[in-house]
């Protein structure tokens, strides 16, 4: 008789989950040459700010807390300006966890991005950080141009690194377990990882009402377990098929040739899809062991990084 965990993977082979609408169209978005402009970085000193950016340009807000989490999901007014991921570090005695949020200009046009308190902490503050906390809600008006014509300077050293190309044949496995996988990079620096989704909520896959979108958290560890980066996505229903995770600033150090682990977590509504054999350099696990116990796996996955 088959062990548990080997029969609830067969079951996930077995039964094909719904897709995540056109975003398969969108896998080569990432190229070896892709076009960097300037980062538009923002931090609490910006608050109230009018601010012009291009078509194209990433836009990162970086606030930190005193306490627990209280910057709220941004508000943004209008589709000039999409937000793409958030990514958590911290927290950091005596202040709380840092928030950057990452943004992408996507059209011309204007827009206000806000984000919100979910609490009022004033009283718990001392005095000398009350004039701080007069500051928020964070709030910026960003008039969003015409992209500049592109120059030789303006092209980033940003490649792919690592991938998985072997075909999916409609195997997944939940993130509600520990799952993670495990990369040898050969850049310096890990700029961007993405990661190969699938729906798998009951209420989805009959057509019932159900979520429309989920949070996704990717961590990023060393081959000791070391947490090095987390980046929590709202990631929609309908383009999960590839979602893309991205590193602060000019992305994270790593060693080439050492051995690191991209590990997802959601609360059930996504599944992360995974091939027999495939990429070489790292392999599948599932709760501290191989995916398959009879057979080696991989999920699906690539890393981009630069020298």
């Amino acid at each position: 008789m088959p062990n548990l965990r080997s029969a609830v993977l067969l079951v996930m082979l077995a039964f094909f989950p719904a897709s995540c609408g056109s975003a398969d169209a969108q896998k080569g978005d990432i190229s070896a040459t892709t076009v960097k402009q300037e980062v538009l970085s923002l931090n609490i000193t910006n608050n109230g700010h009018y601010l012009r950016a291009t078509v194209g340009q990433q836009i990162q807000i970086t606030l930190g807390t005193v306490g627990p989490k209280y910057y709220g999901t941004p508000q943004v007014s209008s589709p000039a300006i999409q937000l793409e991921s958030v990514e958590r570090a911290g927290p950091q005695n005596p202040g709380g966890p840092t928030y950057v949020y990452f943004f992408q200009a996507t059209a011309e046009g204007e827009a206000r991005v806000k984000i919100p308190l979910i609490a009022d902490l004033r009283s718990a503050l001392p005095a000398e950080n009350l004039e701080w906390v007069k500051r928020l809600p964070f709030t910026v008006t960003i008039d969003v141009g015409s992209a500049a014509k592109t120059s030789p300077e303006m092209y980033a050293s940003m490649t792919l690194d690592q991938t998985n190309t072997a075909p999916w044949k409609n195997a997944w496995t939940n993130l509600q377990n520990e799952v993670w996988q495990t990369f040898t990079p050969s850049l310096p620096r890990l700029t961007r990882v993405e990661v190969e989704l699938v729906v798998t909520n009951p209420a989805v896959l009959t057509n019932r009402p159900g979520p429309s979108d989920g949070e996704v958290v990717m961590s990023l560890n060393n081959a000791e377990g070391e947490v090095l980066a987390v980046i929590s996505k709202t990631v929609p229903v309908a383009e999960c098929s590839h979602v893309l995770f991205i590193f602060l600033d000019d992305g994270l150090r790593v060693s080439p040739g050492h051995v690191y682990s991209i590990r997802l977590r959601n609360a059930g509504l996504f599944g992360w899809k995974y091939v027999v054999d495939g990429y070489s350099h790292g392999a599948a696990y599932f709760n501290g062991k191989p995916l398959l116990p009879d057979m080696r796996s991989t999920f699906l996955f690539q890393t981009f990084g630069a020298h």
